[in-house]
Parts: C-alpha cells; structure tokens; sequence
C-alpha cells in the first residue's frame, strides 16, 4: 500500500477532511427534499450532524427561506472549494521539499539520437525494432564536458529503456535495462526541448514529440488545467506507452532495483560511445544466456568502462557517490507518494 504525505497524517489535515463531509452531507440535505435519515451519511451520526449546524450556523431547511437555502447551498460549496485549495496547498508544499520531480517519457530513443540500432538479443540479430521508450524519474538535467572540452547535458534520475523487437518473424520479445543516466550532445537536448508540441497551453509541463515531461507537483493543479493535460498525456503518452509504463512501475516496485552498488547505468549518445549502455560497475551474472550482459536489442552494446568517461564528466567521486543515493531517495519517494499519484491520474 502506497504511503501518504506526512502533512496527510497531522491533525489540522484530517479535520479538514473532517469538515469536507459534514459540508457535502449538509449540500445534499439543503438541495433535495430529503431528511438526514434518508441521505447517505458517511457514518457520521445525526447528532454530530445537528452539533456541527449548530456551531456553524445552519439551521434546518424547514425554518428557511428558497432564497436562503440556494444560498446555503451556494456557500458550502465555496467553502469546500476553499478547503480543497487549501489542502492543495499543503500538500504541495510538502512534495516541493521533495526530490521527486518529474515523471519523463521519452518514446523513442532511437529518434532522438537519429539512428535506429537493432542489436542482438540472446546471440540472435533483431530483425525488427519496433519500441526504444525511456521512462525515468527526472531528477536533474546536468551540463558537462568531456576530455575534449565538448559540452554534454545528462538527464538523471532513476528509470528504464524499455524494449519491444522481434527475432523471429511473427513474434514480439519485451526487455528492460535500468538506467540512471542518459548522455546526450547539446545538439540532441535541444532538439529534445524544442520538438514540435503536441499542444498549445500555459501549463507548467513539456509534451511534445519527442519528450513528455509531467511535473508531479502539476497533479495538484487547478482541475481544469488538471482536466486538459490528463487528457492530451492519457491519449498521446500513456496510452501508445502503456507496455513502458507498466514495466517501469514494477521495476521501480522491486527492492532489488536502483541499487547504489551496481553504480552508474549511463545511456550514451557521446560520438565515442554512441548508443551504448555504459555501467561504472560489472554487473552480476544474468541467470541464463551469458550474452544478456553485452548485448541488447536497440543499443549497439553494453560496455562496463563507463567510470572513465564518468569521471571525466563528474570528476568528484563524492557527488557521483551522492547521485546515487539521491536515485535511490528518488525511488523510495515515488514508492510512497509517486505512484499513487501517477495511478490515479491516468486511470
């Protein structure tokens, strides 16, 4: 079971709540023809009910006027609505102090680097590549150089480069490889961020061909806004990413995922690495087809030299070190407020 914001668990939070159900049973008593034994009351008794009119001054309808009952009716709901904006607030405040960020899809990587890379999966060519989509928790986008003095971007954050191909005709094979970095040269960051946009709006939130990037704090926006982008993002991102998404969703569910021991996953789009996957860190041997640990279906290779190009990147070993807790902070925050939020947004 997914965790709540800690602000959720404090008194001030839940009296709110509280009230939230008191004002609708008292919205529905004062617009239908209904006495409190005939409406659905949340299990909250009657006598509570006629204490809480009490102290707040709403008089049973009966010794009302039409007149002061539509108005009864129309300032509940403005207080409901400032309790909801309230709570927003808070619970925005909370998840802002947070290093969880930024959900990022990124449907095609192929795309994006210009090139599309069967690869090999279990010792046999991929004769279709038909899906290269990273889903990653977006931590931060770095600006780096190389021993070269050529400016890079990396996109941090704990996440995953999904795969769907074929090695057989007629047949489709899904796979996955972790990733906590993905390097790219200015050139590709800013075709990434300048794609054409899927649509026009003042909303905090990249979505457009090449990259959707949804803010989690955004979730907590207006509805209306809330209502439009959850549209645009359910119909063009995760809808035709369903298999991505729910893949990411279970590897981010598993303990043994982001361990900060198996250090850097780093999908490179450097010239001298292009379209491998770099790791700082030899991994353990699959279980199974040796060559799960040098190939895979869409990137040329799996390289285990990555801590060379890293170091000249993030020469500190101290922060390097401090990324990878932080990915792993990243997890858990998702874990406990994250998903939840993601779940109920798209359906």
């Amino acid at each position: 079971m997914n965790k709540k914001l800690k602000i959720e668990d404090t008194d001030d939070y839940k009296n709110a709540i509280e009230t939230k159900k008191y004002l609708r049973i008292l919205s529905n008593y004062y617009a239908s023809d209904k006495n409190f034994d005939e409406l659905e009351l949340d299990n909250i008794p009657i006598r509570e009910l006629f204490r809480f009119m009490s102290d707040n001054g709403f008089p049973k309808k009966g010794f009302v006027s039409e007149d002061d009952r539509l108005n009864f009716i129309d300032n509940i709901k403005k207080q409901i609505d400032e309790i909801d904006d309230t709570l927003k607030k808070l619970r925005l405040a909370e998840m802002q102090e947070r290093e969880l960020n930024s959900l990022l899809i990124l449907p095609s990587w192929s795309s994006v680097i210009g090139y599309k890379t069967k690869g090999f999966y279990l010792n046999r060519p991929v004769i279709e590549l038909k899906r290269d989509t990273i889903v990653m928790l977006s931590y931060d986008i770095l600006t780096v150089k190389d021993k070269y003095d050529t400016e890079l971007a990396i996109l941090t954050g704990p996440g995953i480069l999904f795969t769907e191909f074929s090695i057989s005709p007629g047949s489709y094979t899904t796979d996955y490889r972790e990733i906590n970095m993905v390097l790219l040269p200015m050139l590709e960051l800013r075709k990434l961020l300048t794609a054409t946009p899927i649509f026009e709006s003042d909303i905090d939130a990249t979505v457009n061909e090449l990259l959707s990037i949804l803010p989690f704090n955004l979730i907590e926006e207006a509805y209306t806004k809330q209502a439009l982008l959850r549209g645009v993002m359910t119909r063009n991102i995760f809808h035709p990413n369903k298999a991505s998404v729910d893949t990411f969703m279970k590897v981010m569910n598993d303990p043994k995922s982001v361990n900060p021991k198996e250090g850097f996953k780093i999908l490179s789009a450097h010239p001298e690495y292009f379209n491998r996957l770099l790791l700082t860190e030899r991994p353990n041997e699959k279980s199974g087809d040796a060559s799960l640990n040098v190939t895979s279906a869409g990137i040329a290779s799996i390289l285990t030299n990555g801590q060379s190009l890293l170091d000249e990147l993030i020469p500190s070993r101290k922060e390097q070190g401090e990324l990878l807790l932080t990915f792993k902070e990243i997890k858990k925050q998702f874990n406990e407020i994250g998903r939840s939020l993601i779940q109920d947004w798209i359906g």
